[in-house]
């Protein structure tokens, strides 16, 4: 929040720049909503993401990244529920809860927009793959292509109580290599199941489609045994853009294994710019990609004005609504209870490992100040400042651009504060100077295009990469089955070695 100074030469790259929500009142801003001019009570409506997909394709916005959960973030004064299971103040706070299905409000913003393409997180922890691909297959129909998949494998233990057959939500490194078999699923039935031009729409023969085009898949895993075939035909680009946001070790893996976009926490600078180096080294070394086909992005966090009085009067009036019990409902989603500490307790003279580990990330973030001493109180007024800008359209872009040259970083999930205001002053003051640097497109990189044309910003090009893990899977337009079914178990048999193990 300091006075706009001349900054040093940049070399600048166009950044991935995405908004980034989710169907609820308050996903990352606790308090808000209780803003007079706040307008996300209206959540639920389809026409409220209609705007904001609007208003991101008239900034020239790449998505909208939808994040989602399954169930509630319940560890915050849940002592004595036997878990992280207290929805009470979920519900009361409005962090994350109530929530809505994100997928039917795409279809709106498929039909209401013409360039920004949506990324939607869907965990692997419950839906079968089978119900799943079709699903998706679906929206990215709808789309004409503009669909991305986040893959998540679900982290609230509120999840595993509701989901799971044994109301426990499964070990951290078994989701992960539940997950590898979900996608290995999901891409044979996208990709090995229909042949190209498997759909001949002859009428003259009354073929619709040609049954020598299509086949079973009879997969047979550890963990899902699916037979096939694909119930719906196949999309422009066979597959969504896939995503991913793990952090852990197997989820780096499979992020490395399969991702084209990455979403990382990025709060410890450091950090983030060690995964990206490592996981694009994981990728090249163990998968045979090209690290420059993985992107990296980060949240932030702006509240820009026209001039820095004006961006800091923002900021007072969001210090003025922010909610300690709401940012503490979210940062006790997997099972922290800050509750039974006091609000001024030394939280570092806990000898709870989770909270030691909570102290040690916190005082790696740029908003600490050394000396200072984390407590409850601290975490709460805190916790969401982290990869947060604030400042005129000048400075913000100088505090983006140097978060750019720290980590190398290639792009950013903008989320909201104040809805729809926040989001508008993006596109009305922050892009025209990102554009300017050269930081934001000024056109999409396709009229019309799908998600991962604009993405690789090259018309044509709808599918995975040569390099990508899923690229062999396809049955390609003229390939005879019995060949392409011999090359199917020889790549099968050599993709054995690269299954994610628990």
């Amino acid at each position: 929040m300091t006075q706009h100074k001349k900054q040093k030469t940049h070399k600048n790259k166009q950044l991935i720049l995405n908004f980034f929500e989710a169907l609820t009142p308050n996903l990352h801003s606790p308090g808000q909503w209780r803003n007079p001019r706040d307008q996300s009570r209206d959540y639920y409506k389809a026409e409220y993401w209609v705007k904001i997909a609007q208003i991101a394709e008239r900034g020239k916005i790449h998505a909208l990244f939808i994040g989602d959960s399954l169930t509630i973030y319940g560890g915050y004064k849940s002592e004595g529920l036997g878990g992280a299971y207290n929805y009470e103040e979920a519900a009361r706070t409005g962090n994350n809860f109530p929530k809505n299905d994100p997928t039917a409000y795409l279809s709106a913003v498929a039909i209401s927009t013409k360039n920004v393409s949506m990324g939607i997180t869907c965990s692997t922890i419950t839906e079968h793959p089978y119900h799943f691909a079709r699903r998706i297959a679906t929206l990215d129909h709808i789309s004409g292509g503009r669909i991305g998949w986040n893959v998540v494998t679900s982290m609230l233990p509120s999840a595993g109580r509701q989901l799971a057959p044994d109301n426990k939500l499964p070990e951290k490194d078994l989701r992960y290599e539940k997950a590898d078999e979900y996608l290995q699923v999901v891409y044979e039935l996208l990709l090995s199941s229909w042949r190209d031009d498997g759909v001949v729409f002859d009428r003259e023969r009354g073929v619709f489609s040609d049954p020598d085009l299509i086949r079973e898949i009879n997969f047979d895993g550890k963990f899902y045994r699916v037979p096939g075939p694909q119930i719906t035909e196949p999309t422009p680009g066979r597959l969504p853009l896939i995503i991913q946001a793990g952090a852990s070790p197997k989820g780096r893996l499979l992020g490395a294994k399969h991702a084209e976009l990455i979403f990382i926490p990025g709060e410890d600078r450091v950090e983030a710019r060690n995964q990206i180096i490592e996981t694009k080294k994981t990728a090249q070394e163990l998968y045979g990609r090209n690290p420059e086909h993985l992107k990296f992005i980060t949240i932030a966090k702006v509240l820009v004005g026209k001039t820095h009085e004006e961006a800091l009067a923002k900021y007072a009036e969001v210090e003025k609504y922010h909610d300690l019990d709401g940012a503490l409902v979210h940062v006790g989603g997997t099972g922290l209870d800050l509750a039974l500490y006091e609000w001024d307790e030394d939280l570092s003279l806990s000898d709870d490992p989770r909270i030691k580990q909570l102290v040690a990330s916190t005082q790696k973030k740029n908003f600490y100040k050394p000396g200072e001493i984390v407590t409850r109180r601290y975490i709460a007024k805190n916790y969401f400042r982290a990869n947060f800008f604030i400042g005129s359209p000048q400075e913000v872009a100088d505090q983006l651009q140097q978060y750019v040259d720290e980590t190398d970083i290639d792009g950013f999930n903008f989320t909201s504060i104040l809805h729809f205001e926040n989001f508008e002053d993006i596109v009305d003051l922050l892009i025209p100077e990102l554009q300017k640097r050269g930081l934001a497109q000024k056109e999409y990189a396709v009229e019309g295009g799908s998600f991962r044309e604009q993405f690789y910003g090259t018309k044509g090009h709808k599918f995975v990469p040569e390099d990508h893990y899923a690229y062999g899977l396809r049955w390609q337009k003229g390939e005879k089955k019995a060949s392409f079914e011999k090359r199917l178990a020889e790549l099968k048999e050599k993709q054995k070695s690269l299954v994610i193990g628990s």
